[in-house]
């Protein structure tokens, strides 16, 4: 029961993970790839756990921290940076009102 309960999670990490994805950037859709890859064997690892309450915990946490991080790395993926414009200086040169002297 517990195998299927994780491979549940794994699959509900992964539709997730790809539906939030940002369709129109591929890099997101590579880094989230990515995470999913890394995390896949963090999930395949805990369903061989013993079922005692410690390590049932700790599988938990992990999996937590992972899906706080795929979070995370989406975020940032959809970031996208802002050009700021200079900002613009007017230097003026002094000059004197009177007219040149003449000749």
């Amino acid at each position: 029961m517990t195998e299927i309960l994780f491979n549940a999670v794994w699959l509900a990490v992964a539709v997730g993970a790809f539906v939030f994805v940002p369709r129109r950037s591929t890099k997101a859709l590579l880094g989230v790839a990515a995470i999913l890859v890394l995390l896949f064997p963090i999930i395949s690892v805990s369903d061989d756990l013993a079922l005692s309450g410690n390590s049932l915990e700790e599988a938990l946490a992990i999996i937590v921290g992972f899906l706080i991080l795929v979070v995370g790395f989406v975020v940032f993926a959809r970031v996208e940076p802002r050009m700021l414009q200079p900002a613009l200086v007017l230097l003026a040169t002094p000059s004197d009102p009177r007219s040149p002297p003449r000749a």
